[in-house]
């Protein structure tokens, strides 16, 4: 019988697979960027944060927020509303994923810890393109939330997919071993500590710079992608067999209507074809040739 229990031992570089080392490394790359233009920034400017009241922001609050970097680069690529639907910096619901705050590394390490003890194993589930799947559109639907509930704060940081690839693992080994806070315990327990944390969160807010409507809109994708991506799957490849079948029965009905014409053409000549003949003949030819080409 299969031992469900997560091993954590000093042979860290085991669990890793290829694409959670891609994503690690290119989650740390950016932040090398994101101090270097910070640090760049800094230099040319005195001013290291900016600053926005509650009232610009949208929301009542006597709390300024703190931008987590003044830099051009991180402004460009975090997830902004105003900018990624105002001015359709749409690249920014992507781009947000690979960003984290400079001012707090936590933010990263905290990260990169929960892709690497999670990720790994969802990997080894899905195979690396459901992976990335998962990984990506699972950021994508965090960002919308936060655009649709927080319309007014910047976020950043790949905290919504992570929260996705958790819930996933949990759902998949329901039953394996973690270590929250040196406590042990069952990741099925674990993920809905973080669900109820997250909900109280949204539900009651608190002066911070945590996106918690990301991380539950990662915790709500993880789960629908789990449950029911299969089934989507399912539902599209029969709908593209129908469609094959489909364009197939009209390609028949075609080559059938054609070779009607063309034995009247055999038999009486192409002078006796009507116009509407003739049209059907050069609309036919345009088809197969097109065909031919693809």
């Amino acid at each position: 019988m299969r031992d469900n229990r997560l091993i954590f031992g000093l042979n860290i570089g085991s669990k890793w697979t290829r694409m959670i080392m891609v994503l690690i490394i290119a989650n740390v790359s950016v932040f090398m960027l994101q101090l270097l233009f910070s640090t760049v920034s800094m230099q040319w400017s005195p001013q290291v944060m900016n600053t926005l009241t509650g009232e610009q922001l949208g929301y009542p609050s006597t709390q300024p927020w703190y931008y987590p970097a003044s830099d051009k680069f991180t402004k460009l690529f975090w997830l902004y509303p105003p900018d990624a639907l105002g001015q359709l910096w749409l690249w920014q619901f992507f781009t947000y994923m690979f960003l984290h705050s400079t001012t707090d590394p936590w933010h990263l390490i905290f990260n990169m810890l929960g892709l690497w003890m999670f990720g790994s194993e969802v990997e080894r589930v899905l195979g690396p393109r459901r992976f990335l799947t998962l990984y990506f559109t699972a950021g994508i639907f965090a960002g919308i939330c936060c655009c649709i509930f927080t319309p007014g704060t910047p976020i950043l940081g790949a905290s919504g997919a992570i929260f996705a690839i958790e819930v996933a693992f949990a759902m998949y080994f329901p039953n394996s071993t973690v270590i929250f806070y040196f406590f042990p315990m069952k990741a099925k327990y674990l993920v809905m500590i973080f669900a109820g944390i997250t909900i109280f969160n949204c539900v009651i807010p608190k002066s911070g710079n945590i996106a918690h409507f990301a991380h539950l809109g990662g915790l709500v994708y993880g789960f629908l992608f789990v449950r029911y991506s299969y089934r989507v799957t399912g539902y599209l490849k029969k709908w593209q067999f129908y469609q094959q079948e489909k364009e197939l029965m009209k390609d028949q009905e075609l080559r059938a209507k054609v070779d009607e014409i063309l034995d009247k053409v055999n038999r009486e000549g192409m002078r006796n074809l009507t116009w509407r003949e003739r049209s059907f003949l050069r609309s036919a030819s345009k088809r197969y040739k097109k065909n031919k080409n693809q």
